[in-house]
This record gives C-alpha cells, sequence and structure tokens, in this order.
C-alpha cells in the first residue's frame, strides 16, 4: 500500500482482523470491493487479503488448535472447495510442493543428494487403472451351447465334440460384467485337446506373436493364469461391444474355457457385476447423484485410451 492512503490501511487492517484472516488463525471469507482492492502486504503475522496479490512472498499459516483439530479448514458447499490453476512451469522449487498437472496432481518430494527434488504423479482414477476383484465368472466353454452364449465371432468354428476347430478367431463379450473396463484378470483352460499347439488371449491390435498357454500331446486338460486388455468390437449388425477379449488357438483343435476373476478399471464403477455392493460404487452415486452421470464419467476415462465410446452403449 502507498502512504497516500493512511485511513483506507487502517480501515482494511482492523476488519480483516476482526474477521479472524490471519496467518495462525482460521480463515473466514472476506468480500473484496472495489474499495479494498489494492494489493496489501501480508508479512509474517499480518492478515491475510483473500482475492488479492499480496507481497512477501509464501504466506505461512501456523496455529496451535488444541484437540488435534486442522491448522487450516476449507468448506464450499456449492463448489470446489480447492481449485489449482495450472501454470507455464511444472518443475518444483520447494520439497512438499503441489501443482496441476495434464495427469491430475503433482508433487514433489525431498531434496535428494544430488540437490534437485524428486517429482511425481499421484496416482488417481484420472492417470492410472487400479484391480477390481470380481466373483469368478466363466465367459467362455465351448463344450456346450449355454457356454458358448457370449461369442460374438467363432462360434461356428466348434466342432461336434465342442472344441475350436484349429486357426480359429474367437471373440467374447463382457457385458453386464464389465463396463469400459481396461483389461481383466483370470485363468484359461483347454480340454480334450487334438495335438500338440497353443493359443493367444488379447485385446486390442493386431495378433500377438506370443501365446497364453500351450499343450503338447491329444487328450490334454491344462490351464493358465492370464492378464490381457480389453477392446472393443462392432458386430455385422452394428451392435456395439465396448467390452470384449479375443481367443486365437492355433495348430491344433481344443476345447477352450475362460473365466474372468478381476478387472483392471478406471474406476470401481466399470466393474458392473459388484452393482452396489461396492462401497466405492455407493460413494461414486452420491458424489454424482446419478447413474447417467456415473456413465458419463466412466466412458470419459474410457477415451484416454483410443477405445471409441458410443452414447448409450
Amino acid at each position: 500500500m502507498s502512504s497516500s492512503e493512511p485511513d483506507r490501511s487502517a480501515s482494511r487492517r482492523s476488519l480483516l482482523r476482526k474477521a479472524a484472516v490471519t496467518g495462525g488463525a482460521a480463515v473466514a471469507a472476506t468480500a473484496v470491493t472495489a474499495v479494498n482492492a489494492t494489493p496489501a502486504v501480508a508479512a509474517p503475522g499480518d492478515p491475510v487479503a483473500l482475492g488479492l496479490p499480496n507481497s512477501g512472498g509464501t504466506t505461512t499459516v501456523t496455529s496451535t488448535a488444541p484437540g488435534g483439530a486442522a491448522t487450516l479448514a476449507v468448506k464450499n458447499s456449492t463448489g470446489a472447495t480447492v481449485e489449482l490453476k495450472r501454470g507455464t512451469s511444472t518443475t518444483p522449487t520447494l520439497p512438499g510442493s503441489l501443482w496441476s498437472t495434464r495427469n491430475g496432481l503433482g508433487v514433489s518430494g525431498a531434496t535428494g543428494s544430488s540437490g534437485t527434488l524428486s517429482r511425481y504423479d499421484v496416482l488417481t482414477t484420472a492417470n492410472a487403472t487400479m484391480l477390481v476383484p470380481v466373483p469368478p465368472t466363466r465367459i467362455l466353454d465351448t463344450r456346450n451351447a449355454a457356454g458358448r452364449a457370449r461369442l460374438l465371432e467363432g462360434a461356428g468354428r466348434v466342432d461336434a465334440q465342442g472344441r475350436v476347430v484349429a486357426d480359429s478367431f474367437l471373440v467374447v463379450h463382457l457385458a453386464g460384467i464389465a463396463e469400459y473396463a481396461d483389461g481383466m484378470l483370470g485363468n484359461i483352460t483347454v480340454a480334450n485337446t487334438e495335438k500338440g499347439g497353443f493359443a493367444t488371449v488379447f485385446g486390442r491390435g493386431d495378433l500377438p506373436n506370443a501365446s497364453t498357454i500351450n499343450w503338447w500331446s491329444a487328450g490334454q486338460l491344462l490351464s493358465n493364469g492370464v492378464i490381457t486388455q480389453l477392446g472393443d468390437y462392432q458386430t455385422a449388425n452394428g451392435d456395439y461391444y465396448p467390452d470384449v477379449v479375443a481367443i486365437y488357438v492355433q495348430k491344433s483343435a481344443t476345447a477352450v474355457i475362460l473365466d474372468v476373476t478381476g478387472l483392471l478399471v478406471w474406476h470401481p464403477d466399470s466393474a458392473v457385476i459388484n452393482g452396489t455392493r461396492s462401497t466405492a460404487r455407493m460413494s461414486l452415486a452420491a458424489e454424482s447423484g446419478s447413474t447417467e452421470v456415473r456413465a458419463r464419467e466412466i466412458k470419459a476415462n474410457a477415451e484416454r485410451d483410443g477405445r471409441e465410446v458410443r452414447a448409450g452403449a
């Protein structure tokens, strides 16, 4: 403040002290009007003017609040409590710094031996998947018609013994289990093998040059764990499935059984098989207000991995 405004300065400092907006006290809302639009000084121990530039560098708030009470409590019943604006620099200068990043929230660690700060991205539903266990669910069993109900492609490649013939491509949907999930964990089993061969489970892109399960003679019963991505698929009739997994059987006929036991998702709500039994799902329901809102959030997350997201899918 300039020395030409002594009355205004004294008046403002008095009002701010009455509002208890000081270092070492709780923060109360202070209206910013044309009368107090001049930047204020916020030296240690002085009041902080909300909504205005404050000179003096970093403002430190301390307290001796009893009973383990928080030093600073910020509440907003009608909107965001705290908003971090993205700046031009994303390089931290002090340990313990927080800032907004493209991935969500950045945080700096303690100064290392080299004198530089470590920078991290906080892992949240904005930038990372999580594993959600689901009830073990059989999504494919080629040995019977009921077990083939989820096949979108390859049903005509099953022989009378329920074996998938060699050089066959299967596509299985996970409707009612997952909604825009990123991947799945489960178990694949082959039974009544014709001769030696192998199969590959995958979710996106071209057929991988890798195997998920191998067998070496006729009449074998073998199983193996599987972790794979999920992809999307559109049938010839135009029906769209956002969550599918593919199986390619090579060189030998075999019955194929596939069970899912967990999902990799951006948010627990994508594990729709868990329904309202999931506490995380109920929590999100309370925060977002409706099934439609939750569905939009799930689909928005799915768009990040390049999967097509369709209204009403």
